[in-house]
């Protein structure tokens, strides 16, 4: 009896040492599978981490950059460029279209030449002109002071009946010829050896007319003194 109780207890320490070691065994394998899956997921999860991270970093920096380049700004720069491009053209269109005016305007002027009993008159003509227009107010009254409306409605006047451009105009005399009528005596710079007289009158509401221009001889008024030209000049302002 003795034997057999001690062959079953040494067996069933046996017994319990190989379970005790097994399961120790299947521990160590299963903390091991555990070990390497927390190091996995630390080196691989924090890269995945990292990753996003700077994926944001880049994205900020495009952001920055796309904010740096204002397109809206760049958009408005192109857009003035373009109106001023625009604009430069309307003036040369304009100014085109004024010339074109001109010239259809004096084909369509017919010129007829006419006596004259002065005899420093050696051509003269009329022409069937248009009043140039106004921008002033009825009643009109003439005015001979340089730099007013009226008076450069009549150099206007004087420009379409001898071609003789405002600013080329050399204006000689002014005075007047008659009821709401005036005459300019005017020449050319680039030729101041021509002289022509011209001859107006005031279209109410449609301004100066151009009726008689007379090519004279002899330029009596660049012979006057400055006093006497001065004196002419104040007689014919006053009503």
């Amino acid at each position: 009896m003795a034997d057999e109780f001690g062959r079953i207890t040494r067996k069933d320490r046996f017994e319990k040492k190989r379970t005790n070691t097994k399961a120790i065994t299947w521990l160590s394998i299963v903390g091991g599978v555990l070990v390497v899956v927390i190091i996995s997921l630390i080196v691989f999860g924090g890269d995945d981490q990292d990753a996003p991270v700077a994926n944001d970093g880049e994205e900020n920096n495009d952001t920055e950059e796309i904010q740096d380049e204002d397109p809206d700004e760049h958009t408005l720069a192109e857009d003035q460029d373009e109106l001023e491009v625009e604009e430069e053209e309307l003036e040369v269109e304009e100014v085109e279209t004024e010339e074109d005016e001109k010239e259809q305007n004096n084909e369509s002027v017919q010129l007829n030449e006419v006596e004259s009993d002065d005899e420093n008159v050696s051509y003269a003509y009329e022409g069937n002109w248009e009043p140039i227009g106004t921008e002033q107010e009825e009643p009109h009254t003439t005015t001979f002071e340089e730099e007013t409306v009226d008076w450069q409605e009549m150099m206007k006047a004087v420009e379409v009946a001898t071609s003789i451009p405002t600013d080329e105009q050399i204006t000689w005399w002014f005075g007047r010829a008659g009821d709401q009528r005036v005459e300019a005596t005017v020449s050319p710079r680039s030729n101041q050896s021509e002289t022509y007289r011209v001859t107006m009158q005031w279209v109410e509401e449609q301004g100066w007319q151009p009726l008689l221009v007379e090519e004279l001889i002899e330029n009596k008024h660049n012979d006057n003194s400055n006093d006497e030209d001065e004196t002419d000049q104040e007689t014919s302002s006053t009503e």
